[in-house]
């Protein structure tokens, strides 16, 4: 079911299940039309589950990044396209972001979201492809967020990034300064490996490819 139709009926679900989980509040601050929304502290299975009713709560399409041996299971496949899935080959590079760049380009909405840390285990750096992603198409950045502490979860403010790497993370850094994820020993401190090292810096904002995905 799609359309307004579509819109309603999920909406109506998303406020159900939140009604089941009491010890939880949602938050939802609006976005724009056009916004990659980034998910933190991502240390649980939980966590994308809340994301999507938050979603749904805001009658808002969205996509979502997946590893690409979840499309291989056929009832999981067909619900992870339904909800909005984008399978991502992590063993090879294939140029993902650019083909994502062009359906954000084309498309009147667009909202993308990403757990920028890519797995729920505790880890030093982020993966930077949201940031390029973002670059390539000059987005602002949402703030999604899921809080143990205050037990809260959505969407918070929008930023328009500078594409100075170290200043805008340092942005996100201050977001999630106080929060801790469902399991809050998983939780990390936002980082890209590109603040401390050049060469990744500078692959981060090499120029865009206008050229079709071949």
């Amino acid at each position: 079911m799609s359309g307004k139709a579509g819109k309603t009926l999920r909406r109506g679900i998303a406020n159900a299940l939140i009604a089941v989980t009491p010890k939880w509040k949602p938050s939802i601050e609006p976005w724009p039309n056009k916004s990659i929304i980034i998910g933190a502290p991502h240390t649980s299975n939980f966590d994308a589950l809340l994301m999507v009713l938050i979603m749904w709560r805001a009658e808002r399409e969205f996509n979502f990044l997946v590893k690409d041996e979840v499309m291989k299971v056929p009832v999981l496949k067909s619900i992870v396209r339904w909800l909005g899935g984008i399978p991502v080959n992590r063993r090879k590079s294939t140029g993902l972001t650019h083909g994502i760049s062009q359906v954000a380009q084309q498309a009147d909405t667009f909202t993308l979201c990403i757990t920028p840390k890519g797995t729920r285990s505790k880890q030093d750096f982020w993966k930077s492809g949201f940031y390029r992603i973002a670059y390539e198409n000059k987005l602002p950045i949402t703030f999604g967020f899921v809080d143990s502490v205050s037990k809260t979860f959505g969407t918070g403010p929008t930023f328009e990034p500078t594409w100075d790497i170290t200043k805008d993370m340092e942005v996100i850094r201050a977001f999630y300064a106080d929060m801790l994820g469902f399991k809050p020993d998983r939780t990390s401190t936002p980082r890209l490996r590109a603040e401390d090292d050049a060469e990744a810096a500078a692959y981060l904002l090499r120029p865009v490819d206008d050229g079709p995905v071949s």
